[in-house]
This record gives C-alpha cells, sequence and structure tokens, in this order.
C-alpha cells in the first residue's frame, strides 16, 4: 500500500491556508485580547487608586476653633467611603469649630466641622480631684451632681441634685501647675445652656461639686 506523502504548505487548499498577518479574522482576535488586558488593568488601577485626604495631627475637643496646623493630608484608598471625610480639594477654614472629637491620626469626618457649634452647647470648667480625673476621658458623658452649702454654715452642705445628665467631656488639664499645684485638674465640660447658670453659681460660692459617669446609671 503506498504511503501518503504531506502536501507541502503551498499545496494546502485555501480552506485550511494558515493566517496571514493581513487576514482580518487574526487582526479581530489579537483586538479582543488587548482590548481584555486593557480593561484588566483599568479595574485593578482603579481599585488601587489613592486620594489625599485630611487627617488630625493632635486631639481636637468638641468646641475648639482650628488652625491649619492641625491637619496634614494622607493618600488613601476610600472608594466610595471617601464622601463621608474630607479631600484635599476641601479648604478647611481657619476657625472652624469642632461639632465631634477628632483624635490624631483620624481622618477629619466631612460632619466633625462646622463655621459654628450650633446645638446650643456651653463650655464649663469644673475643677475636681486631679485622683477621679485620671479616670475620665474626653468624650466620655457624665451626670453633674451639686450640693449646695446650707443656709449659715461654710462646712454644712444638703443633699446633692442633679442638674444635668449626660454632659460630654471636652478637656482634661492634669497639669497641676495649672491650679496651684493642689492635686486638683480642671475638666472642661459641653453643658446644656439651661443648666449652666446652676453650674457657675456652684462654682462661684465653691458648692461641692461632683462627675458621675452616666454609664455607671445605664448599667444599673
Amino acid at each position: 500500500m503506498p504511503t501518503a506523502v504531506p502536501e507541502s504548505s503551498e499545496g494546502l487548499s485555501p480552506r485550511f491556508q494558515r493566517p496571514g498577518l493581513k487576514d482580518p479574522r487574526l487582526l479581530m482576535g489579537l483586538l479582543l485580547i488587548a482590548l481584555s488586558i486593557v480593561a484588566v488593568v483599568s479595574v485593578v488601577s482603579l481599585g488601587n487608586k489613592t486620594e489625599p485626604f485630611y487627617v488630625a495631627t493632635r486631639d481636637m475637643a468638641v468646641g475648639e476653633e482650628v488652625k491649619a496646623s492641625d491637619f496634614a493630608l494622607a493618600d488613601v484608598r476610600l472608594a466610595e467611603a471617601g464622601q463621608h471625610y474630607i479631600p484635599q480639594e476641601k479648604t478647611i477654614a481657619e476657625g472652624s469649630v469642632v461639632t465631634s472629637r477628632i483624635t490624631s491620626g483620624q481622618l477629619v469626618p466631612a460632619t466633625a466641622l462646622a463655621q459654628e457649634l450650633t446645638d446650643g452647647r456651653r463650655t464649663a470648667s469644673i475643677t475636681i480631684d486631679s485622683a477621679y480625673a485620671s479616670t475620665l476621658t474626653p468624650g466620655k458623658h457624665v451626670d453633674i451632681w451639686i450640693a449646695t452649702k446650707a443656709q449659715g454654715t461654710t462646712t454644712t452642705y444638703n443633699d446633692p441634685e442633679v442638674v444635668m445628665e449626660a454632659a460630654e467631656v471636652s478637656t482634661i488639664s492634669n497639669e497641676e501647675s495649672l491650679i496651684g499645684g493642689t492635686g486638683k485638674s480642671a475638666v472642661q465640660l459641653l453643658v446644656a445652656e439651661e443648666s449652666l447658670s446652676a453650674i457657675l453659681k456652684a462654682i462661684n460660692n465653691e458648692d461641692k461639686i461632683n462627675l458621675v459617669p452616666s454609664d455607671y446609671k445605664k448599667q444599673g
């Protein structure tokens, strides 16, 4: 039986010809591959895209006015979450007021700064023992209890009463030298305007003022 001899490429029928570089089918296939690669690279690039956002360079309490040096820029990848924070293109105006506590290194929330504190709270500074002040932290909420002096005496006090619940601790000064090295610390509170008069009166009269963490009451 005679052995079949393979035909040379020149002898192949047109149906089985190898596609040349100008073959539209080959060009279309190469184009599709190129488009697929570009699409994948684009998706990966978008997923890894970072943008500059403001971060705090120090702790900032509610009611504080800010300045440019209080912030720095950091390149972060937030995607859709970026709408909740302040990007570089939105300049932070000096003199803006902190409306919710910001900690050092934290991305600055878009709702944490305003032109003024509009929730009606005022600041009041109360002096307490440093040992107790050390158990408090900014952002914590306390109930303010006041025991007024009994009439005609400087050593006897009436039963304490709550003048405000859930006052927010703004700042704590543990530098005893600021108040004479007496073992006392100044705690600045954010209080309701209607409670401010009673608190200031107690301070001026040297009544006893106690701060009781609000969460103790909740746990009970």
